[in-house]
C-alpha cells in the first residue's frame, strides 16, 4: 500500500517532478496522464521515441512503479500510452 500512495502522491521536490519540452510540469501520475493526452505529439515524441523513453525513466526512478513501468518500456504510441497510466491509477487506487 505504501507504493501505491507514493505513485499516486506528489514526487516530494520540485526538481524530481516531470517537465516537458513544452514546458509543461508533471508533479504526480495524474498530472502526467493528463499532459499526456493533452500535449502536441511532436512533444510526446521527443520523449518516447526508439532512442528513449524519459516518462519510462521517470515512472520507474521517482514514482517507483516497476509495474507501470514494465507496461510502458516499449510503448511508442502516445494515445495507448496515456491509456495504460489511467489503467494504472485505477489499480492503484484500488488498493
Amino acid at each position: 500500500m505504501a507504493d501505491a500512495k507514493r505513485a499516486l502522491s506528489d514526487v516530494p521536490q520540485q526538481h524530481m517532478a516531470f517537465w516537458f519540452t513544452n514546458g509543461t510540469i508533471a508533479k504526480n501520475i495524474y498530472e502526467l496522464a493528463s499532459s499526456i493526452e493533452s500535449c502536441d505529439p511532436p512533444i510526446f515524441t521527443y520523449h518516447v521515441n526508439s532512442e528513449k523513453n524519459d516518462i519510462y525513466n521517470w515512472i520507474l526512478d521517482v514514482l517507483g512503479d516497476d509495474v507501470l513501468a514494465k507496461r510502458l518500456k516499449k510503448e511508442r504510441d502516445q494515445k495507448k500510452y496515456a491509456k495504460k497510466i489511467r489503467r494504472r491509477i485505477k489499480e492503484l487506487e484500488k488498493l
